[in-house]
């Protein structure tokens, strides 16, 4: 993914979050693949992830996607790559192709779960 289409959500940036936000792509991409952006470890879990510490996910649709976009081929599929930075007060969602029916149900399922949990807090904080 050169560039791609940023998606900000206002949410706590924690391992909830971020556990949330896979939680939704892996009903779309059940063979999910997934690596630390930062120091490029790769999980195939959800339970592998240290949610708590990894500041940006990338998620790959599966392991061919995965592989494809290791060795940088210029036929990387288009929309099977999601990238995740996630903040203090927000979470990203970066994708190629926004309208494409995969990520509009992933970016949908997320937009939906952080709201309900952001309601959540503060209706705890109240």
């Amino acid at each position: 993914m050169i560039g791609g289409t940023d998606r900000v959500f206002d949410a706590v940036g924690d391992s909830a979050s971020l556990e949330a936000c896979v939680r939704i792509i892996r009903k779309k991409w059940p063979q999910a693949r997934f690596e630390n952006a930062e120091t490029g470890e790769k999980y195939s879990t959800l339970k592998e992830i240290p949610c708590g510490s990894v500041r940006e996910l990338l998620v790959n649709s599966d392991a061919t996607a995965e592989e494809s976009w290791d060795h940088d081929r210029p036929d990387s599929p288009q929309n099977s790559l999601i990238s995740i930075p996630v903040r203090t007060n927000e979470v990203t969602i970066i994708v190629d192709d926004t309208e494409s029916p995969d990520m509009r149900f992933i970016l949908d399922g997320i937009e939906h779960l952080l709201e309900y949990s952001t309601h959540r807090l503060i209706a705890r904080a109240a």
